[in-house]
């Protein structure tokens, strides 16, 4: 046995039921808070919340056997929601702590997110696909598109690397090549002299000459690939201001506030429509119901030549029966209004989330572009100073190089008669060479430049292809888990209307659209038609048959020990009670709420709302 206490939820001050494993029928009249007291049962199981009784601030719900100890609350305090206490179903089963998944096919109640998704003909991919948690998997790979078109690009800037490797590797061996030759060419100079006094100190300031020309050379082509790189990095920094003053703009064109303001006020009035609406259809129901009463009980029914009369069930007076319909008849005009209303209201909240995330975008956009200017300028900045700094060691090479060539100039002068063709040709030589080493020493530092950049280009490469492959799982995994969903939904609405006898439908099946389809035979003839174009019962039906079809695909029976179902007045007694027979063996607890009329009709376990439990 399961013990429920309820207190101060929905319209309930407190109850408490005590539930035998099997069928329950929850019953009383109308406005006997039934929907109430389901509505605990799932709060207790785990929705996020649950509606408290007005005028209370804390309302909890009790849930207890030998095996089962749940105790939650929930209170408002100062515009604040609080629910405390662990939920039945966490740690419990593959959909412990998935709240939506539970609302969506085990709170099978009149307005669970499902059914009414497919009474007002709304999409219901995302409520079906939730808990496969495939917008995790989508999330992902858009992040990897982005990634990867992140490094097509960067491999793309690396394009021609291992043709530039190539070229300077070829060019760095011709270089070596030269200087090997000049280097033996010098070699056999030098033997072939003696050296004097005069000569020696010539050769002495040559060396020092060519160290200086070394450090110049390089200098300078050190300046050279810094300038260069400033260019590349003002033109980046030029890019990145660019993009932050186009995001700014782009922001401007935006008032967040009173996005922000309007969307509030459209929510609240999508609420109150919603609340309009529950209450109305609340009331035609009680209306209907009474219309339809077949037994005349407590006199609450009278004939006469004139007209019948009915006794009202709110406020227990007889009237007309066409008075019941003419007001039936306005109070679903009025159900009409405020879902226009509601129609009306939602394309223009989906609209101001849009250009609320259009604006928070820009915004981020516009402060990310901003921090790489400043970025990429502080870097400019540093390399401006470096080349200052270069620039000044290399106008002192240059001074040092003049006093050198002059004192090399003032030795030739009182150079003796024998300096002679031989030495010229030394010198220029030992200049061939300092001049090839100095090529080869920028080689190889480029080189090692080209090296890098291919090697990375290799990388980028390699992580460019780990990701395309894992965008092309995901992307399999997705529709993988889409088709399957699609084929194990299909096949379980098949079996539930073959085994129900739901012979007003041929088929009833989802499409590739995730579009539910029916399929009826008219005239002979069978017809498929959107769920749209069925009546309002009809679409009640198809409604709830396709929760049940989600429990059942789901394997909710298997992990959550209950199934709550009401507003089942879609289905005569001969389907519905075939539907919860077959049910029945399909979860441990199984709710439904009916009217005394429909309870009376069946053999299952009854709880009288304030009354004592009974068998009907």
């Amino acid at each position: 046995m399961l013990e429920l206490t309820v207190s101060n939820i929905g319209g309930i001050e407190r109850e408490t039921l005590t539930l035998a494993p099997g069928v329950t029928l929850v019953t009383g009249p109308n406005a006997s808070n039934k929907t109430s007291l389901l509505k605990a049962f799932a709060f207790a199981l785990g929705t996020e919340s649950a509606p408290l009784r007005s005028g209370a601030t804390e309302g909890w719900v009790d849930l207890s056997n030998e095996r089962i100890d749940v105790h939650r609350r929930i209170s408002h305090n100062n515009g604040e929601t609080k629910v405390d206490g662990k939920p039945l179903l966490e740690n419990r089963g593959e959909l412990s702590g998935d709240p939506a998944a539970l609302a969506t096919f085990v709170n099978l109640l009149e307005f669970n997110p499902f059914r009414t998704a497919i009474r007002h003909g709304d999409s219901i991919e995302s409520l079906l696909m939730a808990p496969l948690e495939v917008e995790v998997l989508e999330a992902e790979r858009a992040e990897l598109i982005e990634t990867k078109q992140e490094l097509d690009d960067e491999i793309d800037n690396l394009d021609g690397s291992e043709t530039e490797l190539e070229r300077v590797q070829k060019k760095h061996s011709s270089v070596k090549k030269e200087l090997d030759e000049l280097n033996k060419r010098l070699s056999d100079l030098r033997n072939r002299r003696t050296p004097t006094e005069g000569q020696d100190a010539i050769a002495e300031h040559h060396q020092e000459q060519a160290d200086l020309n070394a450090d110049r050379q390089r200098l300078s082509s050190e300046i050279q690939d810094i300038v260069e790189s400033i260019e590349r990095l003002e033109d980046r920094r030029t890019a990145a201001l660019e993009t932050a003053s186009e995001a700014r703009q782009e922001a401007k064109s935006y008032d967040p506030e009173e996005i922000r303001t309007n969307r509030r006020e459209l929510r609240e009035r999508l609420d109150t429509a919603d609340e309009r609406i529950e209450t109305l259809q609340t009331a035609v129901t009680a209306n209907r119901e009474m219309l339809d009463l077949d037994i005349d009980w407590a006199g609450s029914h009278e004939h006469n030549l004139s007209a019948d009369r009915t006794r009202c069930w709110a406020c227990g007076a007889m009237a007309d029966t066409d008075s019941f319909e003419t007001t039936i008849e306005e109070i679903l005009g009025t159900i009409s209004d405020e879902r226009d209303k509601r129609s009306e209201i939602q394309p223009r909240l989906d609209e101001l989330d849009a250009d609320l995330e259009s604006y928070n975008d820009a915004q981020s956009r516009a402060a990310d572009s901003e921090d790489r200017a400043r970025e990429l300028e502080v870097t400019i900045e540093q390399r401006r100073n470096s080349v200052r700094t270069k620039r000044e060691l290399l106008a002192d090479i240059n001074n040092e190089l003049s006093e050198v060539q002059e004192e090399i100039d003032g030795l030739r002068e009182t150079h003796d008669e024998r300096t002679d063709d031989l030495d010229d040709e030394i010198e220029q030589t030992q200049k061939e060479v300092l001049s090839k080493q100095s090529e080869l020493t920028r080689l190889e530092s480029v080189l090692s430049d080209v090296r890098a950049d291919t090697e990375r280009r290799e990388e980028l490469t390699q992580e460019r292809e780990e990701i395309r492959e894992r965008i092309q799982t995901l992307t399999e995994q997705i529709e993988q888990a889409e088709r399957q969903l699609r084929e194990s939904f299909n096949t379980t609405v098949a079996d539930l209307i073959e085994k129900l006898g739901f012979d007003s439908f041929e088929r009833i099946w989802l499409d590739g659209s995730f579009e539910i389809v029916v399929a009826r035979e008219i005239d002979g003839t069978v017809r498929r038609s959107p769920v749209a174009h069925l009546s309002e019962g009809e679409r009640e039906m198809v409604g709830l048959v396709c929760g049940l079809a989600g429990y059942l695909t789901y394997d909710l029976d298997e992990s959550v020990p209950v199934l709550l179902l009401d507003s089942l007045g879609a289905f005569d007694i001969g389907r519905l009670e075939p539907l919860i027979s077959y049910f029945s063996d399909r979860t441990d607890y199984l709710l439904v709420a009916v009217y005394p009329e429909i309870a009376n009709q069946m053999s299952f376990e009854t709880q009288k709302l304030g009354a004592s439990p009974s068998v009907s």
